[in-house]
């Protein structure tokens, strides 16, 4: 393939892959295939290229330096410390108003809207570098996206892209983490993230509004968008700090660097006031409460309980620790009747009572059809005893 041809590609081409086997001249077969040659800044859409979206996200785009620059003034002005130290401090209001910083920045570049193609998050659409935005003061949602993405990771941060249906926009994450996958296609990862506070949403086309939204205005703009109700529109969280783990990394511009291009003609903005850091140490979750003393009263704390989804919800995450005991149950709904019916379950050692005796778990399954340590907890669930894999000592308990 010609790297320089390919590089040199503005607008997308059809062409042919031809395969030929041949012995000497005589040829045994031959195979072609049409293939369509994208433009070097045309991304391929969600279906084929989401995992490539993050090398779009140009961190070193001189466009990005110049936006850095002005948020670090902004911090400055507003007495916070103008260094864009990312997660340095570990407090999750320094990443928001570094965030913010950004914002306000970009809103400075008085971009205007620009209509993306239809169906862009499936088929694709060309992307303008930071530069070109600069430059043009045009962009898309998937655009300014990529461009907020690029900044808030050269100023050390960890940005997510999101991909509605005909929407893009962008998230950060206030502390050190990414979800558990590069491409997050589950809605209710998203939205647990953004319950626990360790992740924030904004439009970035609020940007691009005259006036231009408040970094409030611009979080409340996605609510509608993450609620439940809209989660057949969602179809991917793309987490760049892992995509940049998996080996993913920012295109290369190919272009001369130009010293502070298009601010000749920039249009006057309205500069955007920083607003207050949000308060990170009063979550509902952490709030005393009152156990209730009558099983209604539990019943409506447990349903305002699972309301929580985050991961401090225990109903939800119960990690294993040396204060709980695991036990094997065979039949959960028996069990939680006889708790109803108030029977008394005692737990009893797995090790100690040792039905498998000197035989091995998987040959006794492979010959027998069956897992005997499984029947041994039916029989004792019917005695109203649960089985633990902890030793005697461990597991006493009623």
């Amino acid at each position: 393939m010609d790297a320089d041809y390919l590089a040199g590609l503005n607008e997308a081409e059809r062409g042919e892959i031809a395969l030929r086997l041949s012995v000497g001249d005589a040829v045994l077969d031959e195979q072609r295939f049409p293939v369509r040659l994208l433009a070097r800044d045309e991304w391929g859409g969600v279906a084929d290229m989401a995992q490539l979206l993050p090398a779009f996200v140009m961190p070193n785009d001189p466009a990005v330096a110049r936006v850095l620059r002005s948020a670090a003034d902004r911090l400055a002005e507003h007495g916070h410390p103008s260094g864009l130290d990312g997660y340095q401090s570990g407090d999750p209001q320094r990443a928001f108003m570094l965030t913010a910083a950004i914002y306000s920045a970009i809103v400075g570049m008085g971009i205007h809207y620009a209509e993306p193609p239809a169906s862009f998050e499936d088929r694709g659409q060309k992307v303008r570098r930071p530069a070109t935005i600069a430059d043009e003061r045009l962009g898309t949602c998937l655009d300014t996206t990529l461009m907020f993405a690029a900044a808030l990771e050269s100023a050390g941060l960890y940005p997510v892209i999101l991909m509605f249906q005909g929407h893009a926009a962008v998230g950060v994450w206030l502390t050190k983490r990414t979800f558990g996958n590069t491409i997050e296609t589950d809605q209710m990862e998203v939205r647990k993230a953004l319950a626990s506070r360790e992740l924030i949403v904004f439009e970035t086309t609020g940007v691009t509004h005259r006036p231009a939204m408040a970094m409030d205005a611009a979080q409340r703009a996605l609510d509608h968008r993450m609620s439940e109700d809209e989660a057949h529109a969602f179809v991917a969280a793309i987490d760049v700090r892992r995509a940049r783990s998996g080996g993913i990394t920012p295109l290369a511009s190919h272009e001369a660097v130009r010293h502070d291009a298009g601010d000749e003609e920039a249009a006057p903005v309205a500069d955007l006031a920083l607003p207050a850091a949000p308060s990170f140490n009063d979550l509902p979750d952490l709030q005393v409460e009152e156990k209730p003393t009558t099983a209604a009263g539990r019943v409506d704390r447990w349903q305002k309980k699972l309301l929580d989804l985050t991961l401090r919800n225990r109903l939800l995450n119960f990690p294993a620790s040396k204060k709980t005991i695991p036990f094997l149950c065979t039949d959960v709904a028996f069990l939680e009747d006889r708790l109803a019916d108030g029977a008394a379950i005692q737990i009893v050692s797995l090790p100690q009572q040792n039905p498998l005796g000197e035989r091995d778990a998987g040959l006794y399954r492979e010959v027998h059809g069956r897992d005997l340590q499984r029947g041994f907890a039916a029989e004792a669930l019917a005695r109203d005893e649960l089985p633990s894999p902890l030793d005697a000592a461990s597991s006493r308990c009623d």
